[in-house]
């Protein structure tokens, strides 16, 4: 083990601290709604509300699959930041081994089960026949991806838990700007379609590994402790991949009904038509573009709330917890009023189908005004991550699942595709009310 001061002073927790750790994450994550937003724009242009709706279910079930296994990336970042405050660089790198072990062996058996997953997957959107044939087409192409894009997670977790954000912008642009190349390229350039689009994704993450192994094998070499070597042995003994899985399974149902509560929205708006479900994939990417803006500040507090929870400082937790979120906030409120001035345009952009842009003006509003209400939500989570408090985590998710999916029914039925956006609000608000409530626990558990 290394002691703390062969790592180099502590440094103070700031607000430009947390500042230098969010930024390279939210320009990383802003480049992932970009390149969703160029696949979208392709296919919106194909001139069919069909491939449109396909590809959106498609992505939803990716999103099921591939989300449901982010605690690679959520646990990654919560051990490997506990195991650098508490000087233990063995342990970081063990961290990073075995959670790519893992990753590997969760992808490959979602490529043995492929033809049920898309089965049931189907069965949960009731798209058109010609829908759901896009959305099949897309997802038997994509889900060869799956070690590549289970990969990175773990990857990206592993660079965020040890503030290397730099790194993980660095790794997310290489995968941004190969996918967005190669979709063109093959959706447009060889009218290739749907299929280009897909073939694209998986293709763009396996570059994203390989740029991701050669970051991490340097950085490797930089913090392994004297004498280090690799021993599968203690990476892949039982008790460590036993408090592994047990703080994961905790992220999988977190993160599990997290995915399905989403899920239910495009069912709900998929039960309007194709055309609704349709303007509901534009106006999706306002939600994808805020979420992903708004992780640079949770993974800033993944990271700093980690370390001091290594280090046993209390003081230093509620400080990164309070510094991060007023940076969120801020952030939050800037990308609405954005949203706001810039949604025709976005819609225009997104799909030359004139009846999907009008149905979509109607409900923008609700999609432009997301950041402001789910900011909390999202920095909770990061907080409660970074403490590896995944049991309350859970028992907060489970809370607010239980009310927000009758409720959302309800909504739908009442007041329309209006009743599909305010059940988002609702399952945000809910989400942050349990976290915020069971907050204090935290502190006392890293306090005592």
């Amino acid at each position: 083990m290394f002691s703390r001061k062969s790592l180099g002073p502590v440094k103070p927790i700031t607000g430009w601290r947390v500042l230098g750790i969010a930024a390279p994450v939210v320009l990383s994550n802003a480049t992932v709604p970009i390149q969703g937003a160029v696949d979208t724009a392709i296919v919106g242009n194909l001139g069919s509300a069909f491939a449109l709706g396909g590809v959106g279910i498609g992505a939803e079930l990716f999103a099921i699959l591939f989300t449901s296994f982010n605690f690679l990336q959520l646990g990654a970042s919560g051990l490997s930041a506990q195991a650098l405050g508490a000087g233990d660089t063995g342990r970081v790198l063990n961290t990073l081994l075995r959670t790519l072990a893992i990753a590997l062996t969760i992808a490959l058996c979602l490529i043995a089960l492929q033809s049920p997953l898309l089965w049931l997957g189907l069965a949960i959107f009731e798209g058109g026949t010609e829908t759901e044939a896009v959305a099949a087409e897309y997802f038997r192409i994509r889900i060869w991806g799956a070690p590549f894009e289970l990969a990175n997670y773990a990857l990206l977790g592993w660079f965020t838990g040890q503030e290397l954000t730099g790194r993980l912008f660095q790794h997310q642009l290489v995968i941004t700007l190969s996918n967005i190349a190669l979709s063109l390229t093959l959706a447009v350039g060889f009218d290739m379609g749907v299929a280009g689009v897909a073939i694209a994704t998986v293709a763009a993450n396996g570059l994203g590994v390989c740029f991701a192994l050669w970051i991490a094998r340097r950085r490797g070499a930089a913090i392994a402790p004297p004498g280090w070597a690799v021993e599968w042995a203690r990476i892949l003994s039982a008790s460590e991949l036993w408090r592994v899985m047990a703080m994961n399974r905790d992220i999988f149902i977190r993160t599990l009904l997290l995915t399905l509560g989403f899920a239910w929205i495009m069912r709900l708006g998929s039960l309007m038509g194709d055309e609704m479900l349709a303007a509901n994939v534009v106006l999706w990417q306002f939600f994808i573009v805020a979420a992903h803006g708004l992780d640079g500040f949770a993974m800033a507090a993944e990271s700093l709330v980690g370390q001091a929870r290594g280090a046993g400082d209390a003081k230093a937790l509620r400080r990164a917890a309070v510094i991060s979120s007023v940076w969120s906030g801020g952030l939050a409120l800037a990308v609405a009023g954005l949203f706001v001035l810039a949604s025709g345009a976005v819609i225009d952009t997104l799909t030359n189908v004139e009846s999907v842009r009008a149905l979509a003006r109607e409900y923008v509003l609700w999609a432009a005004l997301v950041p402001a209400v789910g900011f909390a939500a999202f920095q909770l989570d990061g907080i409660f991550i970074g403490a590896t408090e995944t049991g309350l985590i859970r028992n907060a998710m489970i809370f607010s699942a239980a009310i927000y999916f009758p409720a959302a029914w309800v909504l739908a039925e009442t007041f329309g595709n209006h009743g599909v956006w305010a059940s988002i609000y609702l399952f945000l608000g809910l989400r942050a009310g349990s976290l915020l409530f069971l907050y204090p626990v935290l502190e006392r558990r890293v306090a005592g």
